[in-house]
């Protein structure tokens, strides 16, 4: 290794042990000794040797079945992938037009990735790269492969590349046309991806999460193409690998003591590859193990009534997913060891998607979101990932627009309805067992809604660790739609832990009262009870549908005097400063807020609609001085059509 590669290594080292911490970073770096040994051992088999399968092992995890009696199976297993072949033919013009377009630019090697804008890959895919900042990671084995550099790359480009979500597209292209060439493009892509991934090697076997997903993506597109299946030259090749696939994923299951998402896409993928090779022993002993997991991830990962507990509306997104897939799959391969619980517990997951989607059809971007999909099919590079109305779609049921507030009290998110107006709040725990991998400081924060109009918003996420500085700023309490004292922080944010989150704030619910034409939530936090001294806070909202209003009410309580502000991130729209207040005026809705002696500003802020994305908007800030004793303060946000 030259000295060059040495202080490189040691620099992402380094940053790495930053991202996540002395206690942890310490515990991981001892791991990682021990690991690094084993791994070297490893390594050096395997370059060796290296993992390979014979044909005589296939047949025999194929059971007797042919390729395409397999795949057949698997479709069965699938009944989202199957319900989409089927509605194919019925597609008119304009979406065949456009399912094409899409199909061709994943042909051609042109593709939009996490915020990327549609780029020219080239003729031969590199898998390994970042195509964003142009990092490649090394080919060497998993135990040595860098999660991070200290520099603008991110991992999750060839891994996002790599899961292969845009397959199933060019399987459907060849359906709606009879084309060959993107026979010939599944084929080619396949191929070129296993000769430049060996088993265990390089970046696209560093995160068994993606290993799963691009498992099930390249079942659901040979699946598609069942019937069709000898005009692949290298099928077998590639169901072999998915033999290896799922041979590695049940032997590096991401388990922890507190579970999210990672593990559970673990499961779900082992499960649908399971599905090729049910005919065998070991597949069958796959399909059970995982089909006993679904029951107890349930358990571990979604609480009674149905919120996921990453604290994250885009993570409720992607886990209600996997499992509702993850069910269908079970219930083809073993329907007598599916827990009943399951089912029940994806109609909860469903009913809070439901209270939660905007009049707009869209979702609040409430904590972390990376655009995170297991199967999106033919949503792949359409439409806006803050829709999740596609998982009544995958759950086989109708989506129906709820109507009246609801309450989450044990995932700690409320929604207000009255009249015209939505808001959702969120006031809970940070999730993840107290872990608050994906958490945001927006405890009493919310987003409002008028009709169809979005007003005042989350934020979102925009990058991990490619941007550490940005990453914080999204997740801090500044830019969120919250009282902020002092400058401080909620939860302690820190540079060297940017996937955690230590619940100091502790947010709960006072009172939740539900009218007729008014709602009203009462809710605080502990969060700048760490301050010097201690400010206690509690927030009142109460949206009146009679008087088109929102009114918040902040009380904080003190020894002393405190400065606060507020912030009320905007879509975009024309904003001004008033005596008393501001006016934001969109094209079919003005927002008039009345702040009494606060003082008022406009200031430039972003919104990223998805995990790269940022646009620049209007940020309403607020600016008072406390008293010492109790303090309180409203804030009026009234809304008027246009006329």
């Amino acid at each position: 290794m030259t000295q060059r590669a040495l202080i490189a290594r040691l620099t992402a080292g380094m940053h790495a042990y930053r991202q996540l911490g002395p206690a942890r970073g310490t515990a991981t770096a001892a791991r990682r000794v021990a690991a690094t040994g084993r791994g070297r051992i490893r390594a050096y088999k395997l370059e060796r040797n290296p993992i390979r399968i014979s044909t005589a092992d296939v047949r025999a995890a194929l059971g007797g079945r042919s390729v395409t009696e397999a795949l057949h199976a698997a479709r069965e297993a699938l009944p989202t992938v199957r319900r989409w072949v089927e509605a194919l033919p019925a597609l008119d013009p304009p979406a065949r037009s456009d399912l094409l377009r899409r199909a061709n630019d994943v042909a051609a090697h042109r593709l939009d990735l996490l915020g990327s804008g549609l780029t020219e890959l080239g003729p031969d895919i590199d898998w390994h790269v970042d195509f964003k900042s142009g990092r490649r990671w090394p080919l060497v084995h998993i135990s040595r492969v860098p999660v991070s550099y200290p520099d603008n790359s991110d991992i999750k480009v060839p891994w996002e590349l790599s899961r292969f979500q845009h397959l199933p597209l060019l399987a459907a292209a060849h359906l709606l046309t009879e084309e060959v060439g993107y026979l010939d493009e599944i084929d080619a892509q396949l191929d070129s991806w296993i000769a430049a991934n060996p088993v265990e090697f390089g970046v696209n076997w560093a995160c068994t999460m993606d290993v799963a997903i691009r498992g099930v993506n390249w079942v659901a597109a040979l699946a598609l193409c069942a019937d069709r299946i000898e005009n692949l030259p290298h099928a077998e090749s590639v169901v072999a690998s998915l033999l290896l696939h799922a041979r590695f994923i049940r032997s590096h299951l991401e388990y922890e003591s507190a579970r999210g998402n990672h593990y559970l896409s673990d499961v779900v993928g082992l499960l649908v590859i399971a599905s090729l090779f049910e005919g065998s022993p070991e597949g069958r002993d796959w399909a059970h193990w995982a089909t006993r997991q679904l029951g107890s991830e349930l358990a571990h990962q979604v609480r009674a009534d149905g919120c996921v507990h990453e604290a994250s509306t885009s993570y409720h997104r992607l886990v209600t997913e996997l499992f509702i897939v993850g069910r269908d799959a079970a219930q083809s391969l073993a329907p007598d060891v599916l827990d009943p619980a399951v089912p029940a517990g994806i109609d909860r997951m469903l009913a809070f998607a439901t209270d939660y989607t905007r009049p707009d059809g869209l979702a609040p971007q409430i904590g972390d979101a990376d655009n995170g999909r297991l199967l999106p099919l033919g949503d792949y590079a359409s439409g806006d990932q803050r829709s999740h109305v596609h998982l009544f779609a995958q759950a086989g049921v109708s989506f129906r627009p709820a109507t009246r507030s609801a309450a989450y009290r044990d995932g700690g998110f409320y929604i207000l309805r009255a009249g015209d107006l939505y808001v959702a709040v969120r006031c809970g725990d940070v999730g993840i067992h107290g872990r608050g991998c994906h958490a945001h400081n927006d405890l009493t924060g919310f987003e409002l809604s008028w009709g169809d109009r979005p007003l005042v918003v989350d934020p979102g996420s925009y990058l991990y660790t490619a941007d550490p500085v940005e990453r914080n700023r999204f997740r801090s309490t500044a830019v969120h739609s919250v009282l902020q004292v002092d400058e401080a922080e909620q939860n302690e944010i820190r540079a060297d832990r940017l996937f955690a989150m230590v619940d100091r704030a502790r947010g709960s619910v006072l009172d939740w009262e539900v009218g007729e034409t008014a709602t009203a939530l009462r809710c605080r936090h502990h969060g700048y009870e760490a301050l010097s001294p201690p400010v206690a806070h509690v927030r009142t909202l109460r949206l009146d549908g009679a008087r088109d209003t929102l009114e918040i009410t902040d009380e904080v309580d003190s020894k002393s005097a405190h400065d606060l502000s507020w912030s009320l991130p905007l879509t975009e729209c024309e904003v001004e400063v008033t005596e008393g207040g501001a006016v934001a005026r969109w094209s079919d809705v003005t927002l008039y807020v009345d702040c009494g002696s606060l003082d008022a500003t406009v200031e430039s802020g972003w919104l990223s609609p998805g995990y790269g994305e940022r646009v620049p908007t209007p940020v309403i800030r607020l600016r008072g001085r406390s008293q010492p004793g109790r303090h309180s303060v409203m804030i009026v946000l009234r809304v008027e059509p246009s006329r």
